[in-house]
C-alpha cells in the first residue's frame, strides 16, 4: 500500500486505488493501523443478510497542511492511497 498515490511504480501491478483511513478517531485511541479503502468496493445486496456485528468502523483520512506538505496535499481532502503487487 502507497500512501498519497494513485498509481503504482514501473513493474509493479495496480490492484486498486481508494482512499487512505484508519480506525481511530477523536475519542478512539485504539487505531494506529492504516488501510487503503477502495475507491469503488463491493457491497451487499438487499438479497444478502444485512447484521451488524459491531464491527470496526473506519474514518478517512484528511490531509492537514503543515503536518503533510501543501502543495501537493490539499487542506481538508482525503489522502489517497493505491495498493499494489509484484
Amino acid at each position: 500500500m502507497i500512501p498519497g498515490k494513485i498509481v503504482c511504480p514501473s513493474h509493479w501491478t495496480k490492484q486498486f486505488d481508494g482512499f487512505l483511513s484508519s480506525g481511530s478517531h477523536y475519542t478512539d485511541q485504539t487505531g494506529g493501523e492504516y488501510l487503503c479503502l477502495d475507491r469503488d468496493p463491493e457491497y451487499a445486496t438487499e438479497g444478502a443478510s444485512q447484521q451488524d456485528y459491531n464491527g470496526r468502523v473506519f474514518y478517512p483520512v484528511e490531509a492537514v497542511c503543515g503536518s503533510l506538505p501543501c502543495p501537493p496535499y490539499e487542506n481538508g481532502k482525503y489522502v489517497s492511497c493505491v495498493v499494489c503487487t509484484k
